[in-house]
């Protein structure tokens, strides 16, 4: 090979990939503002659950795992619109993305309800889901209960009990 086809080469190779990053960071930009905001609410009502739980919030332990989850939406926003770039297929970053601020928006709602006593039953949640799924499908989902997706939970009494490796464990004296 050439001295002018190596570098032929190279620019072509340079170009392509410069195209392809350039769309995907394009395409990254709209899903930043929603991944920012469900990080913040996630961090409030975060904050407002550990308090009812009676737990000591620290500054540095919020803002550390906060941190930790920007950097973690930045990396699946990037993996979302690479691979949607890649393969040519939009409906791959919105599974990859749905299924992340789903995961995202359901902490929100859990730490949300827990501040008003009220906890989420999850196994409720996922058969409702499954039975409006069978009802599309066309199949009898009248075995499915679907009842009862929030329910109340007791406020904690007392201070949270750590172990010795410093985690939180079930308090006794809250029943």
């Amino acid at each position: 090979m050439t001295e002018e086809s190596q570098f032929v080469l190279q620019g072509s190779v340079s170009a392509t990939a410069v195209a392809f990053l350039q769309t995907a960071v394009l395409r990254m930009i709209p899903y930043s503002l929603p991944a920012l905001v469900l990080v913040v609410l996630d961090l409030v009502y975060g904050i407002k659950a550990a308090r009812y739980r009676g737990e000591r919030v620290r500054f540095s332990t919020a803002i550390r795992r906060t941190t930790t989850k920007v950097f973690s939406y930045i990396c699946w926003i990037i993996l979302a619109s690479t691979l949607a770039v890649a393969f040519g297929h939009t409906w791959l970053e919105w599974v990859v993305l749905g299924l992340v601020f789903a995961n995202e928006f359901a902490s929100i709602i859990s730490n949300f309800l827990e501040t008003k006593g009220l906890e989420v039953n999850w196994k409720s949640v996922n058969k409702a889901i499954f039975h409006l799924g069978a009802q599309k499908a066309g199949l009898d989902a009248s075995g499915i209960d679907t009842d009862g997706f929030v329910r109340p939970i007791q406020k904690p009494k007392g201070k949270p009990i750590r172990n010795e490796k410093g985690q939180f464990v079930k308090n006794k004296k809250s029943k």
